[in-house]
């Protein structure tokens, strides 16, 4: 445990509590963070969300005065609010956790030097992403670059985002920390029964998830393999639409829908593989949770994930965007073979757990705070 001289505050905000892969590694970082004898304090707009129950009690919680829900204008409205609440009890380091939070990057950044935390703002989507307009990109670059622009570190979850990043700013302003998305005490992965042919998916229940395309996919591996089953944990407005989907398809025997589940583990041990169906994703988060339980995984190219571990080719299949048929050809393929050793996979992520990443966030912050205090 640290000293007390050792220790220093932390502050991180986020909108809500409502399930999201930024929001839930935020978590994890400030419960690590905590446990490890710093002060943190999470400022949240509101309490909604099913997600606040996985908050530790050492961590201190406030909410904005009259909460926010989300709009348009509710995350500059909430940057504001979390300013002011730190220039009244400031914090020694701030954590914004990715580019939806971005805005508290710019309104720390503009509160007066005796009050200003070091600020560390994670890139937590793909800075260029296949499809964008020109446009478009020119409009998200610039913005990127005023509202980050007081940032004491960009933090990149992979190296192609850190250079494209420094390369933005014209100044090294990045470091690469792997995404702390995996706990510290996992159990050990075990092989999946060599009958299973349980497919697995994860996410809020929203067309950005692409779970209309596999349940549309899964139709055509149901006729291939007639006892695989389709599991989708996560809950959202577009749960009626699914069901209805896997009703048109002939599958609404096959397909569960859970609804929001705290943690996916027990789905993982009882899966045979787990697919990523998205059509645009962060670091996708999820992706690392499956490995760690020795799980193989399909994923669209929609995530930087697909990236870091696509060279191991029996760990992660990946198919275009949008590709339903090239969807349901890689579950066909998966599924036609031997599953591979669980702990090779799980071994490949280990990097990714709570406390590499944690620690590196900590040992960041303690050096830029030493510079600060020498100047």
């Amino acid at each position: 445990m640290l000293t007390q001289q050792d220790a220093f505050s932390i502050g991180i905000v986020i909108h809500d509590f409502v399930f999201g892969g930024s929001e839930r590694i935020a978590i994890r970082l400030a419960n690590y963070w905590a446990q490890q004898g710093h002060p943190v304090v999470i400022f949240a707009g509101a309490s909604e969300g099913e997600m606040q129950n996985l908050l530790d009690p050492a961590v201190h919680l406030v909410i904005a005065p009259q909460p926010l829900c989300r709009s348009a204008s509710s995350m500059t409205q909430l940057a504001r609010k979390a300013a002011q609440y730190f220039q009244k009890n400031p914090v020694k380091a701030c954590f914004v956790p990715g580019n939806y939070h971005w805005p508290v990057a710019y309104y720390l950044g503009k509160l007066p030097v005796k009050v200003r935390p070091v600020i560390l703002t994670q890139i937590s989507s793909p800075i260029y992403k296949p499809g964008r307009a020109a446009w478009a990109q020119k409009i998200f670059n610039m913005r990127m670059r005023i509202l980050l622009k007081k940032s004491d570190r960009l933090i990149a979850l992979d190296c192609t985002t850190a250079q494209q990043a420094n390369k933005l700013f014209r100044r090294s302003v990045t470091e690469v920390i792997p995404l702390p998305a995996l706990c510290g005490s996992l159990p050990a992965p075990r092989m999946p029964d060599a009958a299973s042919l349980n497919i697995l998916a994860a996410g809020r229940l929203t067309h950005a998830k692409g779970f209309d395309l596999l349940i549309d996919a899964f139709a055509s591996v149901s006729r291939r393999y007639p006892s695989a089953t389709l599991t989708i944990c996560g809950a959202g407005p577009d749960h009626q639409a699914l069901q209805d989907l896997a009703v048109r398809k002939g599958v609404q025997d096959k397909v569960r829908l859970t609804g929001y589940v705290t943690d996916i583990r027990p789905y993982l041990d009882e899966a045979r593989l787990f697919v990523l169906s998205s059509r645009r994703e962060g670091y996708g988060a999820v992706v690392l949770e499956a490995l760690a339980a020795g799980r193989q995984v399909i994923t669209t190219d929609c995530t930087p994930a697909a990236r870091d571990f696509v060279a191991c080719c029996e760990a992660v299949h990946v198919v275009p965007v949008g590709d339903s048929s090239a969807l349901a050809q890689a579950m066909i393929a998966v599924l036609g073979k031997p599953a591979p050793d669980s702990q090779t996979l799980a071994d490949a992520v280990k990097p990714f757990a709570i406390d590499c990443g944690g620690q590196a966030y900590l040992l960041l912050m303690s050096s830029l705070l030493a510079r600060a205090r020498k100047h």
